[in-house]
C-alpha cells in the first residue's frame, strides 16, 4: 500500500523518490533537466532529472489499471500524485452514483 494525493493543481504523475527506491521502480536520467513547478510557482529542487518508464498503475478493489510514468522528486508525505485531470478522464463524475438510502 502507499500513500496517494489526487492533486487538482498537478498536471503530471510524480512519485516520491524515496518511495521509488523502496519499491525497487527502475528510473531513468534526463539531461538537460526540466523544471517541475509546486502550486506556488517555486522549483522543485529534487524533481526534472529521474523520471520512471511506463509502469503499471492498479488502482484499489476497482482493479483500474493504467500504464503511467512519473517524474521522480521528493513529494513529502506521498509516495506517488495522481493528477486530478487524468483521475476524472478516466472515472467521469457522471460515473459516481450516490449511495443507496
Amino acid at each position: 500500500m502507499i500513500n496517494v494525493l489526487l492533486d487538482s493543481g498537478s498536471n503530471i504523475f510524480l512519485m516520491n523518490q524515496d518511495a521509488a527506491r523502496r519499491l525497487a521502480i527502475p528510473t531513468a536520467a534526463r539531461d538537460p533537466r526540466i523544471k517541475i513547478r509546486t502550486f506556488d510557482g517555486k522549483t522543485v529542487p529534487t524533481g526534472g532529472t529521474l523520471y520512471t518508464h511506463p509502469i503499471l498503475l492498479e488502482i484499489g478493489s476497482n482493479g483500474h489499471r493504467s500504464m503511467i510514468s512519473c517524474e521522480i522528486a521528493n513529494a513529502g508525505w506521498y509516495d506517488l500524485i495522481i493528477p486530478f485531470g487524468w483521475w476524472h478522464d478516466e472515472h467521469p463524475l457522471k460515473n459516481i452514483s450516490a449511495p443507496p438510502k
